[in-house]
């Protein structure tokens, strides 16, 4: 977590979706690949069935561009004294800002509860919140731990010197009864 500031958080978000290119780069290179080697297919004959090797090529062209994009894409947010600034890199290359930290008014908690994962754990997270313009939102921590997801809201809270505020959940419905 470090001891001071600067905070530094970095996530690649897109490398998770990478199973996806891979998934299309195996069938649609490594399969025919495997398929013409197997099948002893000569040049000649490759260049005469030439729908096979089409579609390797731009396969590999397409899936290889995505799998690229995947592991390259990240984000970066560093928090200072003074100062808030997120830097993307790859796909995510527009979303780079800095905002001085007296435009954040509070470091928002959430608690999200997902019954129907196996496990059903419970997930926290804390966010800067911006003053005026909810697209600056900052998320700074999220874990399934809720120890540390408590120790670090108090380190955050005296490094920054933001108020904490906690998520207001609504107050749940009783179901109502028809009198007769």
């Amino acid at each position: 977590m470090g001891g001071d500031l600067p905070l530094r958080f970095e996530t690649r978000p897109l490398v998770g979706q990478v199973v996806w290119p891979l998934l299309g780069f195996v069938l649609l290179v490594v399969l025919p690949v495997a398929y013409a080697l197997d099948q002893g297919l000569s040049l000649a004959l490759l260049r005469e069935q030439w729908m096979l090797p089409l579609v390797g090529v731009l396969g590999l062209f397409v899936t290889g561009t995505l799998i690229v994009r995947c592991l390259t894409t990240r984000l970066e947010v560093v928090v200072t004294a003074s100062e808030v600034s997120l830097r993307g890199a790859g796909a995510l290359s527009a979303f780079t800002w800095s905002e001085p930290l007296a435009h954040y008014v509070s470091l928002d908690c959430e608690r999200r509860h997902h019954p129907d994962w196996i496990g059903a754990q419970d997930e926290y997270g804390i966010a800067l919140t911006h003053r005026e313009d909810p697209e600056r939102n900052v998320v700074v921590h999220w874990s399934r731990d809720a120890r540390r997801f408590e120790d670090r809201l108090a380190r955050y809270a005296q490094l920054l010197r933001l108020p904490v505020r906690q998520e207001q959940r609504a107050p749940v419905a009783q179901p109502r009864v028809a009198r007769r």
